[in-house]
């Protein structure tokens, strides 16, 4: 009895032993939730995220790292209310940074975008560069510059197919690691156009980019650590990401509260729904993602610096482009002229008082524009202030008039003032 007895519980060691070695190795496409760092929040703000507890440094805003139980976030995420840029290559001049809390400089994109490997490749305003925009920290010593990698349609190709992939995901991570190290930048902004789903049907797209994102962001962050920001341009409609784990990896996502309408039938980026035109709504966009896992206060709001007309009127009867630049709306309304030419027929502008948005209208009352104007950026700046949300991001900055027509009113609307500076 007592040989078998040793003998048993050898038997039992050496398969614990086993069990031990083999719970240390980790499985291709598991999820792993990392323990939380021991280093404090840098914030001074409440934490945004789904955990409890404040940031004990001396930054401004609102921290993202203590008060979570997975401590995958940053831990400074920049000053707050977010006031936020998209910047992409086309621009000719360099951002006024008093305004701004954060820029998304664009656009990285991936050098094989068909096969999804090869790393991120980063396309520069030849006016105003990357460096050139990181150095006017100088300015705004808080400012926060990151990548912003992906687009819609075809300028999202590789994502889905770096995402089913181990290997093309840490090749991934680690260029997107270099370019924030090399450029001295603070993350990246992923906008991936959409996961399982072929926009524009250029972009590849496969059933498991859902769940293949997750690992994704998991590595990212595993790779980054918790001093970058990780954000994420979503989807006004909330689909397409698997928010209650993406959630714990992404700090911040831009709700691209726009495209939701255009002329005749619709509002672009209406805050509420109305009898006149029905698409999604703000209230809509921000109560789908809040359903889908991600809180009020990590959610930036997108206002649109462009209008949308018919896409494809009649023959005849075409008075603008499908996308109007907001810098375009005082000649069209001042002068009469639109891209230097005059009009074919006069348009007014009308306001509905529901949606809190402008539109211009034809001499039959055909809306054949809709757009925003400085009175509606500045009601969607109060509602970002009233409903507890992180702040606003805008498409973009080259959109705007010189003098800052839309911005200005965002920024007051936010700050109860002319700058974002102290």
């Amino acid at each position: 009895m007592t040989g078998n007895r040793i003998f048993v519980r050898l038997v039992g060691l050496f398969l614990g032993l086993a069990l031990a070695v083999a719970s240390c190795e980790k499985p291709a496409n598991t999820l792993v939730i990392p323990v939380p760092p021991s280093k404090p929040n840098t914030g001074t703000g409440t934490d945004p995220s789904t955990g409890s507890g404040t940031g004990t440094g001396t930054g401004t805003g609102t921290g993202t790292g203590t008060g979570t139980q997975t401590g995958t976030l940053c831990m400074d995420i920049g000053q707050t209310p977010i006031v936020l840029a998209y910047f992409t290559e086309y621009t000719e001049v360099l951002p006024e940074v008093k305004l701004l809390t954060h820029i998304n400089y664009a656009h990285g994109r991936f050098k094989n975008p068909k096969t999804g490997d090869g790393g991120i490749v980063i396309t520069e305003s030849k006016q105003a560069p990357l460096s050139k925009v990181v150095a006017l920290k100088s300015v705004n010593p808080k400012l926060k510059v990151l990548l912003m990698i992906g687009g819609w349609g075809g300028h999202a190709d590789g994502f889905s197919e770096m995402a089913k992939s181990d290997a093309k995901r840490t090749e991934f991570c680690q260029s997107v690691k270099k370019l924030i190290d090399q450029h001295k930048l603070d993350g990246v902004d992923i906008d991936w156009e959409y996961p399982t789903v072929s926009a524009d049907n250029e972009t590849g797209a496969d059933k498991m980019d859902t769940q293949n994102f997750n690992l994704v962001l998991q590595e990212l962050r595993e790779t980054l650590g918790t001093s970058k920001i990780i954000s994420f341009a979503s989807s006004s409609s909330g689909k397409y990401v698997d928010w209650k784990t993406a959630i714990k990896y992404i700090d911040y996502v831009n709700v691209m509260t726009y495209d939701m309408g255009a002329a005749p039938s619709g509002h672009n980026s209406p805050l509420h729904k109305s009898s006149r035109f029905t698409h999604r709504s703000w209230d809509e966009a921000v109560d789908a993602h809040v359903q889908a896992g991600v809180p009020k206060n990590r959610q930036v709001m997108g206002v649109p610096f462009y209008g949308k007309a018919e896409k494809n009127p009649a023959s005849g009867t075409k008075i603008f482009e499908y996308s109007v630049k907001y810098y375009e709306i005082p000649d069209i309304l001042e002068k009469g002229l639109y891209k230097g030419k005059a009009l074919a027929r006069p348009v007014t502008r009308q306001w509905d008082a529901t949606a809190m948005v402008p539109f211009l209208v034809d001499a039959s009352g055909k809306n054949v524009l809709s757009y925003d104007d400085p009175a509606s950026v500045d009601a969607k700046g109060s509602y970002v202030k009233a409903n507890g949300m992180l702040g606003a991001m805008f498409w973009e900055y080259r959109y705007d008039t010189d003098d800052h027509a839309l911005l200005k009113p965002l920024v007051r609307a936010l700050y109860g003032k002319d700058s974002v500076l102290p």
